[in-house]
């Protein structure tokens, strides 16, 4: 975590220099951003997009491939996995009790599925280690689009 607050330190540092760079996971839009849907919902995994595999296998995303319990079809027969497929629709931020107070949000949609399910057994559980990165991540992104709209002072 110390280490998120030295990158965005250095960030803000080169962008006065003039020699500014992009880190992924600080590019954060105060003003607008994604769609009360999408902070809601997340990454669509299993509904909006799947992972196909070279056999024509759909999974609800690739860290889900080969586990049987999570196969959702194929190419060749379409979706026959409706149950996993409605879990999946069902996992959102409002899912997981754990996010019904948390000021990050409608930042993560509750976080990723997949690092739920190995961290608990359950695609709305919580991976908490990673949750507490992403806060930290989000703070600091938030701080470096402050001093931004500030004019980095």
């Amino acid at each position: 975590m110390e280490q998120y607050e030295k990158l965005a330190e250095l960030m803000l540092e080169r962008e006065r220099e003039g020699r500014p760079f992009t880190f992924y996971h600080y590019m954060i839009d105060l003003t607008g951003g994604p769609c009360i849907y999408k902070r809601i919902s997340g990454c669509g995994s299993g509904t909006e997009y799947m992972a196909v595999t070279p056999w024509g296998d759909l999974y609800p995303c690739h860290q889900f491939v080969g586990d049987e319990k999570f196969r959702l079809g194929s190419i060749y027969e379409g979706v026959t996995n409706t149950d996993i497929q409605q879990e999946f629709s069902d996992c959102n931020v409002y899912a997981r009790e754990e996010c019904r107070n948390c000021w990050a949000r409608l930042y993560c949609s509750g976080g990723c599925a997949a690092n739920a399910y190995h961290a608990t057994g359950k695609i709305t559980g919580i991976y908490e280690y990673g949750c507490k990165l992403f806060k930290k991540r989000m703070e600091c992104a938030i701080a470096v689009a402050v001093a931004r709209m500030l004019g980095n002072k």
